[in-house]
């Protein structure tokens, strides 16, 4: 992984069904959830390129704050989400975000569960709401065809002042995501 695209981050997940929780893709069953910010960095030392979760977590910038999307079951992981509190620009930074490989179907093929990016947003949009934000996130797609996923689907807009591929989600947006996505905080 380029140094540069670790250190700025890059949004690289795509949003499938809208699910409030997430989808067993064999049975149909829909499986609730939680979230849980890891606290320690030596945890993140278990996600890595190599292994399939895009980047290696352990090495995202400390001002990040990461979190991962478990079914509540059983807390198996199923995507990771890193939110920077950004006050300069008074709202949440998605600084990365992917899909366990067991969800990624874009990389390998198979996808155990639905729903899995439309949480992650989720997840950032309440941090952004929980930090006075009224929801403002704001992330750099990976790609153009990211980005036009993004303004199709959620609603977000171009706004390319950092990054060519430059989005935010304003208010309106940002609601109907929690509207739709359901899970608990935990720790």
């Amino acid at each position: 992984m380029e140094n540069n695209l670790l250190e700025i981050g890059s949004v690289d997940i795509w949003l499938d069904e809208i699910v409030p929780c997430l989808k067993d893709n064999e049975t149909g069953e829909i499986k609730a959830t939680c979230v849980y910010e890891i606290m320690s960095r030596s945890v993140l030392k278990n996600f890595r390129e190599d292994n399939g979760w895009e980047i290696n977590w352990s090495e995202i910038p400390q001002n990040v704050n990461v979190f991962k999307l478990t079914l509540k079951e059983n807390e198996e992981i199923q995507g990771l989400v890193g939110v920077k509190n950004d006050p300069d620009s008074r709202a949440a930074y998605i600084h990365w975000a992917c899909t366990a490989p067991h969800n990624n179907k874009h990389r390998f093929g198979t996808q155990k569960y639905s729903g899995v990016g439309g949480h992650l947003f989720a997840i950032a949009v309440e941090k952004s709401m929980q930090w006075g934000y009224n929801g403002f996130v704001f992330g750099f797609a990976l790609n153009i065809e990211l980005l036009n996923h993004y303004i199709a689907v959620m609603g977000a807009e171009h706004l390319p002042m950092l990054h060519e591929y430059q989005f935010y989600l304003k208010e309106s947006a940002a609601k109907k995501l929690l509207e739709v996505y359901t899970y608990e905080w935990n720790g």
